[in-house]
């Protein structure tokens, strides 16, 4: 597939002018959450960068994906505002204020890849909680929400002329939505008791089809010297209230030597995403190091800001691969149930 120079230049001028953030699932153990990249991915995770998919081997992938990602302390604070007394509620309540998110997330996803192209169904289960304090901070509400998508992704990429690789994807989607909400009394006890519950829930009372479409660029500035830009969700849209607009993200890459790569990443500005209807950023740094051509190592850092408050995390992952066979397992690091992956390539 080869862009032709008039769609390459509409994206490349359309991420001067809007540019939210990147944020998603890292399927196929692809991605910064696992130590890899989004904007240099290996070319697996149908959600992220389409003009990668020429580096991934021509095969048929299986992924899962499980775990939890929360600001600082949200877990702790949870926990002590379940059980607190009207005297420590407060200072409770505003260290929570400052770390308001948890999100758990669980997803499942087949690809097929050939000859640059893809075709992959893939399933994502997110459950959000998001405290929302009211204008005293010692009632806030605890809003629990759930957001499944059931989505099949098309779409491919190559090499251009003058050292440029573009790519597109086109996401057809089935969202099923619920929501609770729990307010918090300060003058009563137990609070917040069943904020894990809350996490873990798995009812949903609303549906909806959608379309995304994703593009993404490589340009190769010299020897060894790489840019990328991805965008995603090109075609806004607003599902219950949360306001999905284009999102973009640029990144450099840097090969030093035959076996090592390090890339740095940012989204240039913050968007809503799901499952939370508030801004968030994502900015990382990750090392690619070929131990030999049957293993590679993935490792890297990751800092995600929602609604203001800030997490960083560190991630790894391995890859094994053999003549018919790849595995890649990736773990991240920071977190009481710690998000992990598993994939298997059948090449």
């Amino acid at each position: 597939m080869k862009p032709t120079p008039l769609l390459l230049r509409l994206l490349v001028a359309s991420s001067a002018v809007s540019a939210p953030l990147l944020a998603q699932t890292p399927l196929f153990s692809d991605g910064t959450a696992f130590g890899g990249s989004m904007v240099f991915s290996e070319g697996l995770n149908p959600l992220a960068n389409a003009a990668r998919t020429a580096a991934a081997p021509a095969g048929y992938y299986l992924s899962f994906v499980d775990g939890d990602q929360r600001a600082e302390n949200n877990k702790s604070l949870l926990a002590s505002a379940a059980s607190a007394s009207p005297a420590t509620a407060p200072g409770i309540l505003g260290q929570l204020a400052d770390a308001p998110w948890a999100q758990r997330t669980r997803a499942y996803g087949f690809s097929a890849i050939k000859n640059s192209a893809f075709l992959a169904l893939t399933r994502e289960e997110l459950n959000g909680l998001m405290d929302y304090p009211d204008s005293t901070g010692l009632n806030p509400t605890l809003t629990g929400t759930r957001a499944t998508v059931d989505r099949l992704s098309v779409g491919g990429g190559g090499k251009a002329q003058d050292g440029l690789s573009g790519g597109f994807s086109v996401r057809f989607e089935r969202w099923d939505w619920g929501t609770q909400s729990q307010p918090y009394n300060s003058f009563t006890s137990p609070q917040f008791a069943n904020a894990e519950a809350m996490l873990g829930d798995s009812t949903t009372t609303d549906r909806t089809l959608a379309m995304g479409l994703d593009g993404g660029l490589i340009f190769d500035l010299a020897q060894g010297v790489r840019l990328g830009l991805t965008g995603t969700q090109l075609n806004p849209k607003n599902l219950w209230g949360v306001d999905m607009k284009p999102q973009f993200r640029a990144g450099l890459q840097i090969d030093l030597g035959a076996q090592t790569q390090v890339a740095l990443e940012s989204d240039i500005n913050s968007a809503e995403r799901m499952p939370f209807p508030v801004k968030q950023q994502t900015a990382s740094a990750s090392v690619r190091y070929a131990i030999n051509p049957a293993a590679v190592v993935l490792l890297g850092g990751e800092q995600k800001k929602i609604d203001g408050a800030s997490v960083t995390r560190f991630g790894a992952s391995l890859q094994i691969r053999t003549a018919s066979l790849l595995l890649v397992f990736g773990f991240q690091a920071g977190q009481s149930d710690p998000m992990k992956s598993a994939t298997v390539g059948f090449l």
